[in-house]
């Protein structure tokens, strides 16, 4: 924490930089704050606010017309005697409008013909500005996007000199020249991944999957400069670069039932049923963290789970939502066993109450659950148990059950919640396919305690009106699989 004049300060508080103040105001809190992502802005807001007060600052900050915002800093610095009183109006780079039609670049008349006159920034808002079609998780994904990892580098750059990849010839290398698969995609393939509060997790990478998001969303950015009239560049660079689809990592299984038996005993009580239900539906985390009372059916002449929603963590705060793919909202048939185990769980809750909780009650967090009972159930598993499993692996076990005991890619595709069989085929592939279609006598055999599901696999259900305006999570789908 650095003190700045006058009585301002930043402290930085997950991926936020915050400046603060004291208020001094009887009936308002002792102190306030606006938060920014990046340091320097903050700084930047601090030096201005130390120059010519903390309301001129706030005032021009607000200002979302940058010419408007330009003209107020010049009036407050001519008050001051800091800058003459009428000077030509400055220009603001970073929120211009793309050059209209038949407009000359502002460089061009330069020597490189490549210079537009427009940067990746004034790019980048304008393709904000332009997404009108996304859900809001979505736009709130591509703005993350830019504020972590596509501004900090490409930034005030002129776009016509972002290239692809390096020219071969140091003869042609452009002055200024910044490249996509030669520069910025090297540092992405270095980041680390960070949790929920924005902190980097020591030894871990972002994956693959994560930076092809990143590429496309870069690619459709500069699309925007191409469907301009005429346009402002011949072609994409962020096009046509390949990387791994996925980061295939190693998936563990539990081999028989003695080995789940003892993961579920080593687990807490509260989470017992949590693990059945995962391994016995094969169920991903989030759909059962999302998962309300009203989804099971348990009374049914044959019961069954509708997996309609997810939860997730967005936002500093949870959210239901949707997910992605079609095939992932489906019905689930559920053996005799299961429901048997579930009724207690349920009894007494209200409808749209969470089937799985936290043990303080809550709904499932993700990190929590993870560091302070999995770690710890696994470890005091035994040896039948591999030390790496995850939680995503209850589900890659479900259906290596199924699949080597013969249950067809399509039925299993099915439970799953994958598009298509070749999905499943393409994860499981590896997995040994005897002739047996019988899935729920498979998973009873295996799992006396808790069953898995029926022979006629799982249905596509529809949503209701409600659950159609939720927003879709993009990283609920097949991808999941080989990536989460």
């Amino acid at each position: 924490m650095s003190l700045k004049p006058p009585s301002l300060w930043i402290e930085q508080r997950g991926r936020q930089h915050r400046v603060y103040w004291r208020t001094g105001v009887a009936g308002l809190p002792a102190r306030s704050y606006l938060p920014f992502y990046g340091r320097a802005e903050a700084e930047r807001f601090v030096g201005m606010a130390g120059l010519l007060g903390l309301d001129t600052a706030r005032r021009v900050l607000d200002t979302e017309d940058p010419q408007i915002a330009a003209a107020l800093l010049q009036a407050a610095l001519a008050e001051r005697g800091l800058a003459p009183a009428d000077p030509a109006p400055p220009p603001a780079p970073d929120r211009l409008p793309l050059a209209p039609l038949g407009t000359p670049p502002a460089f061009a008349a330069s020597a490189d013909p490549r210079l537009t006159g427009v940067t990746f920034g004034t790019l980048w808002h304008t393709f904000l500005d332009r997404q009108h079609h996304v859900e809001e998780g979505t736009l709130a994904d591509y703005t993350s996007y830019g504020i972590y990892h596509l501004l900090p580098f490409f930034g005030d750059t002129d776009i016509g000199l972002i290239l692809r990849t390096r020219p071969l010839r140091a003869a042609d290398v452009p002055a200024g020249a910044v490249y996509i698969e030669d520069g910025w995609l090297k540092e992405m393939r270095k980041k680390e991944r960070r949790n929920n509060v924005g902190r980097p997790i020591a030894g871990t990478f972002l994956s693959h999957k994560f930076i092809n998001n990143v590429l496309d969303v870069l690619g459709q950015c500069f699309d925007v400069a191409l469907s301009e009239r005429p346009p402002l560049l011949n072609d994409n660079p962020a096009r046509g670069i390949r990387l791994p689809k996925h980061d295939r990592r190693d998936m563990h299984f539990l081999d028989d039932a003695a080995a789940y038996a003892a993961l579920r005993a080593a687990m807490h009580g509260h989470f017992q049923v949590l693990l059945d239900f995962l391994v016995g539906t094969g169920a991903r985390y989030g759909e059962a963290a999302g998962l309300m009372v009203r989804h099971l059916h348990l009374d049914a002449a044959r019961p069954y789970v509708d997996i309609r929603l997810a939860l997730k963590w967005r936002g500093k705060k949870w959210k239901l939502g949707r997910p992605k793919t079609r095939a992932s909202i489906r019905r689930i048939l559920l053996p005799s066993r299961l429901v048997e185990v579930l009724r207690p769980l349920v009894a007494g809750k209200g409808a749209d109450d969470h089937v799985f909780t936290m043990v303080e009650g809550g709904p499932l967090h993700h990190g929590n659950f993870f560091n302070r009972y999995w770690k710890e159930a696994v470890k005091a598993a035994g040896a039948g148990v591999p030390k790496k499993i995850r939680i995503h692996d209850l589900r890659h076990t479900h259906a290596s059950w199924l699949l080597s005991a013969g249950v067809a890619p399509l039925v299993v595709a099915a439970r799953l919640g994958h598009s298509s069989a070749t999905t499943t085929q393409n994860v499981y592939g590896h997995i040994t396919v005897e002739a047996n279609d019988q899935a729920i006598d498979i998973v009873d055999g295996r799992l006396p305690e808790v069953l898995a599901r029926d022979d006629e696999g799982a249905t596509v259900i529809q949503l209701t009106e409600a659950e159609q305006r939720l927003p879709v999570f993009e990283d609920i789908d097949d991808e999941d699989d080989v990536a989460a």
